[in-house]
């Protein structure tokens, strides 16, 4: 099998040949060592959207500027409801950014934002999603990406969680109106999506059950997955979810969602839940667990001990891909990647040996 392939075999559920091993592609130089990981059969993963999203009734500033020895980013939508800036402090790894003003910062503000959605315009992307598959090769994986489900969107990117859990108490209409408006908006990127040459989509959502809450989950983030889980089953497509969070509490309603794979999985001691446990909580559904971001800097014996253990945890090894979803360590993946590979070549064949 091709890299590409053994990947959507794997999330189709699948028996394959071994357990595949992804790196998203921005999170992997171009070197020597890439290229002979992806000899080995490292898949690379390019997460592309299948429309795109513009706005003809906003006015849209970015603004930047030094102060302190940083860069910053000052971003402004103008429009007729009213105008909401956002301040971004820049230099994170790999190009990130982390905000230290949201969008939503008092309840008009919420005005702003639901004019803003309304008036987005969708444009399918077929063709460039299709001619970057065709050029990126067999070894590059190409998933659908539709950014977070509105619930995360509000939290993560527009108010914050101290906002958001003030305004939940204070002026929850607003909320719920713009929750609303971002839900029935998604409702027209699912048929766009189910409808696009794309067969996997991951909603990216980031979610945290010490964040969330099991009752909000339920409310607000299974629903949407539920609804586009089904639109997209009706044409033989698969969801997933990037939940990199801690999953123990949350466990449970995952389950019940009609996700088809959980992306992005952080087993101890990165989140709060062992893989092994997390098999037997899903056992239905692909685990694309993420390879715990502290252990690259761990010894290589150690990094060795720790791929041994976790195939002997999801044995016979169905259903699982293992990836590197987030950030490594500055200078330590030269060392640490080859190993993990090296172990899933020679001992991730399946079934798992003396299974």
């Amino acid at each position: 099998m091709t890299p590409r392939e053994r990947v959507y075999a794997a999330l189709r559920g699948e028996r394959v040949d071994r357990i595949p091993f992804t790196v998203y592609g921005g999170l992997l130089p171009r070197s020597e060592t890439e290229r002979l990981l992806r000899n080995e059969g490292l898949c690379l993963v390019d997460r592309i959207p299948v429309f795109s999203c513009h706005n003809p009734t906003v006015e849209f500033e970015r603004r930047e500027f030094w102060c302190d020895g940083r860069l910053w980013v000052r971003q402004s939508y103008w429009t007729p409801v009213g105008e909401v800036t956002e301040l971004l402090r820049t230099g994170g790894g790999y190009g990130t950014s982390l905000r230290q003003e949201f969008l939503i910062k008092r309840p008009p503000d919420y005005d702003v934002l639901r004019y803003i959605v309304a008036h987005e315009v969708y444009t399918p992307a077929y063709d460039e999603f299709l001619a970057h598959q065709a050029m990126v090769g067999d070894d590059i994986a190409v998933i659908g990406n539709l950014g977070y489900s509105p619930f995360q969107q509000i939290l993560i990117m527009w108010a914050g969680p101290e906002r958001m859990a003030i305004d939940m108490m204070e002026c929850p209409g607003e909320v719920h109106a713009l929750y609303d408006i971002l839900t029935d908006r998604h409702r027209e990127q699912y048929e766009l999506a189910a409808n696009s040459p794309a067969e996997f989509f991951i909603y990216g959502d980031n979610v945290t059950a010490e964040m969330v809450g099991v009752p909000r989950f339920e409310r607000y983030i299974a629903p949407r997955y539920n609804e586009f889980a089904e639109v997209l089953h009706a044409k033989g497509k698969r969801l997933g979810s990037h939940l990199d969070g801690k999953m123990g509490a949350l466990a449970d309603a995952v389950n019940r969602t009609g996700l088809d794979f959980i992306e992005a999985f952080s087993a101890a001691p990165d989140g709060d839940l062992e893989l092994s446990a997390a098999r037997r909580a899903w056992s239905e559904k692909v685990i694309w667990t993420n390879f715990p971001s502290p252990l690259h800097l761990a010894p290589s014996t150690e990094i060795e001990a720790y791929c041994q253990q976790m195939l002997r945890d999801v044995a016979p090894g169905d259903r699982l891909l293992v990836g590197v979803t987030e950030n490594i360590p500055e200078g330590s993946w030269q060392r640490s990647l080859p190993v993990v590979s090296g172990i899933l070549a020679r001992e991730g064949r399946l079934p798992l040996a003396g299974c």
